[in-house]
């Protein structure tokens, strides 16, 4: 039934999740150096990602609705922006920059953890309604038999 299909990406959402909390732990805990290597793989992991979801809204682009297609552009060029900004401040040396640098990186971490997070629970409501739906579709199949 699609709702058991649905169950299980929900987990492979939490499983994905669990990974990543592991791999920020395990980062903080290198080297400078490595922490960049690491910076830099997780900005190509989130790029993938976000094509796989760019991909993943094309292929069903009469079925999905503007309105999640405008939120994934602006959340894009939010990304980009900010990606950007934090790259041109990386490239500057004082404390002072270095500080406002760390405050940006973190406070956009809290966005994407946050932006995620509201992702989570409008996906869970989204599969609790497909399951709803199927529910009702099939008792209204049986009735009419």
């Amino acid at each position: 039934m699609a709702d058991h299909r649905l169950s299980e990406k929900f987990d492979e959402l939490s499983e994905k999740a669990k990974e990543s909390a592991d791999k920020l732990k395990e980062s903080t805990e290198h080297e400078k150096d490595q922490m960049k290597a690491d910076a830099d793989a997780a900005r190509e992991r989130a790029a993938k990602s976000v094509e796989r979801v760019k991909d993943s809204v094309d292929s069903a682009a009469d079925k999905a609705s503007a309105q999640w297609d405008d939120i994934r552009t602006k959340w894009k060029d939010h990304v980009e922006k900010l990606r950007s900004t934090i790259a041109e401040k990386r490239e500057e040396h004082d404390i002072k920059t270095a500080e406002r640098y760390a405050d940006a990186a973190e406070d956009y971490a809290l966005d994407a953890i946050w932006f995620a997070e509201s992702a989570i629970e409008e996906a869970a409501a989204a599969c609790i309604d497909a399951a709803y739906a199927r529910q009702e579709a099939e008792e209204l199949k049986a009735s009419s038999s």
